[in-house]
């Protein structure tokens, strides 16, 4: 398991997996189910939502909703880096050719009101996404996750999220280790970055060669422990009560009304 507090920026899984086993809330008694069953529904509404009134209010659901769950708002901000980041450089170059009123220009590049909102836009859809998705995985219990996992998706499917969630704690466990030992050593300063690139990127490139390793030994580890290729949790989830039932059906109609709502608004 990676160790808590490693890069401010990055998800630290050591956390995550501790407010999800360790922690309760009115969020954390909520049934899993529910929970897994409201992300798709999220995803399906940002995608096809473009108004941004009604993706800022998903926002800000989600949001609260965070905050309900007691979980650390603060490191959320620090972890929205990553999205923000990622979908800036993909938006960048496509904000400058939003035909409107114009904003500002540089040079021969013009930025229009409609680019801006179209880069709030892709970053509200962002966010909501992964606000909700931190809420899902730090308030449910890891066996409970894995058995709704393996129920719901195909075989084998299911084994490859699976393990793959948890080769991620190993992979940024040796890369952690790396980090501290380089730090230790005087390294990682900019100028050491500017002049060494090739340098680092070797180091890195080592802490993921031997993350592949220990993620072979623990293979062979679970093979001699007689894992035949199918990992399950015996751990079933408690079914959603008869008030989450009502609440999802609730969630449903608001999003098929905001999706007619919004296709009605694409046509006219």
């Amino acid at each position: 398991m990676a160790r808590l507090g490693f890069e401010r920026h990055i998800p630290d899984l050591g956390l995550v997996t501790s407010y999800a086993e360790f922690r309760d809330s009115a969020v954390h008694r909520i049934s899993p189910w529910l929970k897994f069953a409201v992300l798709p529904l999220l995803v399906l509404d940002v995608t096809v939502i473009n108004d941004v009134r009604i993706l800022a209010l998903i926002f800000m659901t989600a949001l609260l909703f965070y905050a309900v769950s007691r979980l650390p708002l603060l490191t959320l901000f620090y972890w929205y880096t990553l999205p923000v980041f990622f979908i800036v450089s993909i938006a960048f170059l496509l904000i400058w050719t939003v035909p409107g009123v114009p904003l500002f220009s540089i040079g021969p590049l013009k930025l229009t009101i409609q680019g801006g909102i179209l880069l709030l836009t892709l970053v509200l859809k962002s966010l909501a996404v992964v606000t909700y998705s931190f809420i899902v995985i730090m308030t449910t219990k890891y066996n409970h996750q894995s058995y709704i996992v393996s129920k719901v998706l195909p075989y084998p499917l299911d084994q490859i999220i699976l393990l793959a969630y948890r080769f991620t704690f190993l992979a940024l466990d040796g890369l952690e280790d790396t980090i501290i030992a380089m730090r230790s050593r005087g390294g990682f300063n900019i100028s050491g970055v500017q002049k060494n690139g090739r340098f680092y990127g070797s180091v890195f490139a080592l802490a993921f060669i031997r993350s592949f390793d220990r993620a072979d030994r623990v293979s062979k580890a679970m093979e001699s422990r007689g894992y035949k290729g199918r990992l399950m949790s015996i751990h079933r989830p408690p079914n959603p009560s008869p008030v989450g039932y009502i609440s999802l059906l609730v969630l449903l109609g608001l999003s098929v009304y905001v999706l007619v709502t919004s296709s009605g608004m694409l046509h006219s």
